[in-house]
């Protein structure tokens, strides 16, 4: 029984998914299975994935590779959890990476020295590195904002399994069932830890970076769900007005000019060019 799963969900990632298994692949720790979960893909994704079956069992890593048609992400991500067999589960997306090579070895180091007083298991998250237009920052970590938005990176929590299969993931959210879960297990009582490891770089070119109103209206109808309304009366509609005029901007604008607007807010946040 390894103490970590690490899944990667995906479908027609061929172009992308090798940057995301040469990295695990590359890890020094030995204490951790890799689940490749494929969403019947109609490109190269499975062979590729597949390509390196004997190099993981080389290294002396349990390596499985699935392909089964799904609704979307999510449910390919609760289908993968029926195959995992670690304590703790680690969802890398596909274009994403773990950090350096000694990631997993710094991570379950701290996993195990934490003592565990709960029979469901903890949330653990780290530091990420995101990418958007060729620059790299920090990603926002920060717990104490749980309810207010995504508080961290969700490649970089390693979550309890036993905590995954009693709070699946809600297959009717396109974009924001990993928070929905974080919120879940939050309002449960469950113990949030913070690794203090570098534990992933992101690329953000995905559906909830680029599509800013779908994931404003879900993420609120989320909340709203946990009993968290930060937009009574006539905000939310306010809010709404507003993010379409930005949606705009994100969709009919030259690349540059909102590479400079990404760069101002992050600024504004005071998050780190070079992470």
């Amino acid at each position: 029984m390894p103490l970590i799963s690490v899944i990667t969900t995906c479908r027609n990632a061929q172009n992308c998914i090798k940057k995301t298994i040469e990295s695990v692949l590359a890890q020094d720790c030995r204490d951790f299975e890799y689940i490749v979960m494929d969403g019947a893909s109609t490109d190269d994704t499975v062979a590729v994935a597949r390509s390196y079956e004997d190099a993981f069992a080389a290294a002396g890593i349990d390596y499985k590779v699935f392909s089964q048609a799904d609704h979307g992400i999510y449910e390919g991500m609760n289908n993968a959890v029926r195959h995992a067999l670690g304590q703790y589960v680690n969802f890398m997306n596909a274009d994403d990476c773990l950090y350096t090579s000694r990631t997993l070895t710094d991570v379950a180091a701290v996993i195990s020295e934490t003592e565990d007083a709960s029979g469901d298991g903890c949330v653990f998250y780290g530091d990420c590195a995101a990418v958007e237009f060729g620059q790299t920052y920090r990603f926002i970590k920060d717990i104490s904002v749980m309810e207010q938005k995504m508080p961290f990176s969700h490649q970089s929590v390693f979550a309890s399994r036993k905590l995954l299969e009693k709070f699946p993931f809600d297959e009717s959210y396109r974009i924001g069932a990993d928070y929905d879960f974080l919120l879940n297990a939050f309002q449960s009582g469950t113990a949030f830890h913070d690794l203090g490891v570098r534990v992933c770089k992101v690329t953000l070119d995905g559906l909830s970076s680029v599509n800013i109103l779908n994931t404003f209206v879900e993420t609120a109808a989320i909340q709203r769900k946990h009993g968290i309304d930060l937009y009574p009366g006539d905000a939310y509609d306010k809010k709404i007005r507003s993010l379409k005029i930005k949606q705009f901007v994100m969709d009919r604008f030259p690349r540059w000019v909102i590479m400079l607007i990404r760069k101002l807010q992050r600024i504004h946040r005071g998050q780190n060019e070079h992470c």
